[in-house]
């Protein structure tokens, strides 16, 4: 379909359907019955039906996201024939022609495939959000939007729907804003809730009030949780909490606590205390800011994000100031513990700690930060579901540093005490408003760590050590050491080619050169990962452990301790291997976060290109706000100009040899000084802990000096 098409003649045509469907301007804004009022309507009843059919969709995409690894490849290739076969195929613009004939004579036929096109392009939109192909679902509702820009323009049909929901899921919000500018009635649940939020999430809270309330008329609860994230962001607290008490009367398990989407909530199997669903409404306060932090956060938009957070915070606090945990409930995580210390206060780490191996590699550094004073002195309490633990082993590392909690029992009595003494990885308290970023926190700990010249909080058993080395060496790896190498591809998170996050992803043909130069040396390479990842076959000294019979969760942790070089990116896995001490070399990077890596690590960047000016951004220029916060989303980045370039073959081989030779003591490292460094430290002045302890490859910022400014 994106082959020339008689868009203006097809919209001529369609123009001349009957009144409802024609195109029109906003239409006056009508006062929205209550649910209540609405039930005594003529109209009420289909309108209800229309909004339980539209939540339905809703959950059902939601249900889809939840299961998006496991449907990846189904999806992807559902995406990849459909833009074959019609959005970017000769039949789609067949249809189009046919289309266009057959309303040119009226006959009914037209009409039908009018329909069905329209039914065909917002189906497409779903089927590329299932596999998280946003730019290419936006396209689709593009080409809806030109060829039915009357519907859309009506607020009427399937196709208006589509439209605009997609855009909302999309987090196209300013698209969204410029359609619907100001308020109006609008007889769908679906364009009102989707108008709302993106009003929403551009601050312009009355306009989006007036949208989600006439949602929120049909009784759904998540509208009335996005009315009350309205309010709460107008610091209306009061009105928040009767939305988040209504919604939780509406849907009780919904009040189950939140305090990071990588936790996995499933709250279809929670049952909620007495006490949350009596003070749903106050504590959801918390919840929501925290949520609203995130899709900020998401959107690349820094200020909202930590102001959102910060304000959580204070609502955490103004809590713990009204309600403590039951003293009953601190005794059994006494009784289940033997390093708890009473007469200390317990902090809880939720279960989105341990569900990805990065995040298991978070809690070191939060004990780092505690240990340095930067938090308070406590006893920290894990909760660790062995359904939600992504690496026991690992986990088990940190025994005698935090309380862990097993029971699932316990785990849901002591999740709804998150909202009073909850510590997350997104944001610590700060000052006038805004909080610190956790990562910004967590890499002045690794500098301040590094100055103090202390190591690694955990060690790998010897038992598990020994195991280890048995197994690689009957799995045929007899070098005498080796490089572990994780090259980040897209399909275990889902992000690679064609989503917004690809640039986070590399090509494996960048790093041959760099696995011969390492066989060359001597050393073996161990190729970690999962079995989505593009196989390395028949390469001499290469395993490809991600691929191999004995991959397990010992074995990851083995080899991440065992290596004597890993060489990775901004990836969770980095976060996890530095945990253990291990020397890093890490290349592709590319974040909007602040990197905490230690001061055995060595880095190269991926370089930000400005198209209109034609050339590299310096690092002073990309490594501050608002820029930084927009390298999240490579669409984001493409509106501004701003494109995001990998490394180089010769970039990754260079940065292997410069470590290699680092740790064989053949050259002097960049960190023992010298104009080079200097020249760094100040183009990064502005935001010295962006890299924690780590510095980049010389012969990196040697090959683009305009990093240096």
């Amino acid at each position: 379909m994106t082959q020339r098409a008689p868009f203006a003649s097809l919209r001529h045509r369609l123009s001349e359907r009957p009144a409802e469907t024609s195109p029109a301007g906003p239409r006056p804004i009508q006062p929205r019955p209550t649910p209540q009022t609405s039930q005594r309507g003529s109209g009420a009843k289909a309108w209800l039906i229309k909004a339980w059919l539209t939540r339905s969709a809703f959950r059902l995409y939601a249900f889809l996201s939840a299961r998006r690894r496991q449907l990846l490849p189904v999806t992807t290739r559902a995406a990849n024939l459909l833009d074959s076969r019609l959005i970017a195929g000769s039949a789609g613009a067949a249809l189009l022609r046919l289309m266009d004939r057959q309303l040119a004579t009226g006959a009914v036929a037209g009409r039908l495939l009018a329909r069905l096109i329209s039914t065909t392009l917002a189906a497409a939109a779903q089927v590329h959000l299932a596999a998280s192909r946003k730019p290419s679902a936006l396209r689709a509702v593009r080409i809806l939007n030109l060829i039915f820009r009357g519907n859309v323009r009506s607020r009427a049909g399937m196709g208006a729907q589509a439209y605009f929901t997609t855009l909302a899921l999309c987090s196209a919000y300013d698209r969204i804003v410029r359609d619907v500018p100001r308020p109006e009635a609008i007889d769908s649940f679906a364009i009102n809730f989707a108008v709302g939020v993106a009003h929403m999430y551009r601050g312009n809270l009355a306009v989006a009030a007036h949208f989600l309330q006439a949602a929120a008329a049909s009784g759904d609860s998540n509208a009335l949780r996005k009315l009350g994230a309205v309010h709460a962001l107008a610091k209306d607290h009061r009105q928040a909490a009767e939305c988040f008490k209504a919604s939780v009367e509406r849907d009780p398990r919904s009040v189950m606590a939140h305090q990071n989407y990588a936790g996995g909530y499933d709250p279809s199997t929670y049952t909620p205390s007495s006490w949350e669903l009596t003070n749903a409404g106050e504590l959801l306060i918390y919840d929501n800011l925290i949520q609203l932090g995130e899709n900020f956060y998401h959107q690349g938009r820094y200020d909202d994000t930590f102001r959102s957070y910060q304000a959580a915070l204070d609502q955490q606090d103004a809590l713990a100031r009204t309600w403590s945990i039951p003293e009953a409930l601190v005794q059994r995580i006494a009784a289940t513990s033997g390093i708890f210390v009473p007469g200390l206060p317990v902090r809880l780490l939720g279960y989105e700690w341990v569900t990805l191996i990065g995040h298991i590699g978070f809690i070191d550094c939060h004990l780092r930060m505690a240990a340095l004073g930067m938090l308070p002195r406590a006893n920290y309490v894990l909760l660790a579901p062995p359904s939600k633990v992504v690496n026991q082993p690992f986990l088990r590392l940190f025994a005698t540093h935090v309380t862990i909690i097993e029971d699932p029992v316990l785990v849901d009595d002591l999740l709804p005490y998150q909202r009073l003494v909850g510590d997350q990885f997104i944001a610590v308290r700060g000052k006038d408003g805004m909080a610190e970023p956790w990562a910004h926190a967590a890499s002045r700990a690794q500098v301040a760590w590094a100055a103090q010249q202390r190591g690694p909080l955990v060690n790998v058993p010897s038992e598990l050590m020994e195991s280890g080395t048995a197994k690689l060496r009957a799995a045929g790896v007899t070098a005498d050491w080796f490089v572990a190498m994780h090259i980040r591809e897209g399909g275990y998170h889902g992000d690679g080619p064609g989503t917004t996050r690809q640039h986070r992803s590399a090509n494996v043909g960048d790093y041959l050169e760099a696995i011969s130069h390492i066989v060359a040396r001597g050393g073996a390479v161990i190729r970690l990962g999962d079995r989505s990842m593009t196989p390395l076959r028949g390469m001499t000294g290469v395993f490809d452990y991600a691929h191999s019979d004995i991959k397990s969760a010992e074995m990851d942790l083995y080899l991440c301790a065992a290596a004597r070089l890993f060489v990775g990116t901004t990836s969770g896995l980095t976060t996890a291997v530095q945990a253990l001490g291990t020397p890093m070399l890490l290349v592709n990077c590319i974040s909007n976060d602040c990197q905490f890596w230690h001061e055995r690590t060595d880095f190269t960047l991926r370089p930000v290109y400005d198209r209109r000016a034609r050339r590299y951004l310096s690092l002073r220029e990309t490594y501050r706000q608002p820029l930084q916060a927009l390298l999240i989303d490579t669409a984001v980045l493409s509106r501004h100009g701003l494109d995001i370039h990998p490394n180089t073959a010769q970039d990754i081989t260079e940065g292997v040899r410069y470590k290699l030779d680092c740790l064989d003591e053949r050259v002097r490292p960049l960190r023992d000084g010298g104009p080079l460094l200097d020249r760094y430290h100040a183009a990064l002045a502005d935001n010295p802990y962006n890299f924690g302890a780590a510095l980049p490859v010389p012969a990196f910022l040697e090959r683009l000096p305009e990093l240096l400014g």
